[in-house]
């Protein structure tokens, strides 16, 4: 008879067992949609973006005067913690690696071909005079990627992606706002 009960028991509990263990705050959470090809389009040239500017804020910290060097410095973390949470909102969606950020147009080859050859120069520069190049890049590049954002805000599909571009909007802005108050220090102009 205790053989029976003690069965019976235990069958009862295993329901409840087992929905106390869906309520579990260790068990990893599910893997949200995959990403349409557009959005992934979307995350690759951020993560793009973002290792271009932290390579540039190294460079600056380099290069610079110790006011760039002071902006580079934020620079650098924004963009690292931006692409830290862009790696995980990748993965979270099924994406193991971010692709490569491959331009449709020939106008968008040819834009990444002449930022490349303007950081291969910038890299040549010390001083006042790489900071001269870095600001003016620093504030006609945010302001692309924020008009760039913009767009695919207006593009993009998961209300992830959308969530992360508008927090990163207003970081870029700061970036650029800053860049250009740099620009109009004294130190910035000789």
């Amino acid at each position: 008879m205790k053989l029976r009960t003690l069965a019976i028991i235990t069958a009862l509990a295993l329901p409840s067992l087992a929905i106390a263990d869906d309520t579990n705050p260790a068990k990893p959470a599910e893997k949200a949609a995959k990403l349409s090809a557009g959005d992934v389009k979307i995350v690759a040239h951020l993560h793009h973006v973002n290792q271009m500017e932290i390579d540039l804020g190294k460079a600056a910290q380099k290069s610079g005067t110790a006011a760039v060097k002071s902006y580079s410095e934020t620079l650098v973390a924004d963009h690292q913690s931006a692409d830290k949470d862009l790696t995980s909102l990748a993965k979270q969606h099924s994406l193991a690696t971010i692709p490569a950020d491959k331009p449709d147009t020939d106008a968008g080859k040819q834009e990444q071909k002449d930022m490349a050859k303007a950081v291969a120069h910038l890299k040549t520069l010390k001083g006042a005079e790489f900071d001269k190049g870095f600001l003016s890049m620093m504030v006609s590049d945010h302001e692309k990627e924020i008009a760039k954002i913009d767009l695919a805000l207006a593009a993009t599909t998961d209300a992830d992606l959308q969530t992360f571009l508008k927090s990163v909007r207003p970081v870029l802005q700061r970036h650029a706002d800053q860049a250009r108050d740099l620009q109009k220090a004294p130190q910035a102009t000789r």
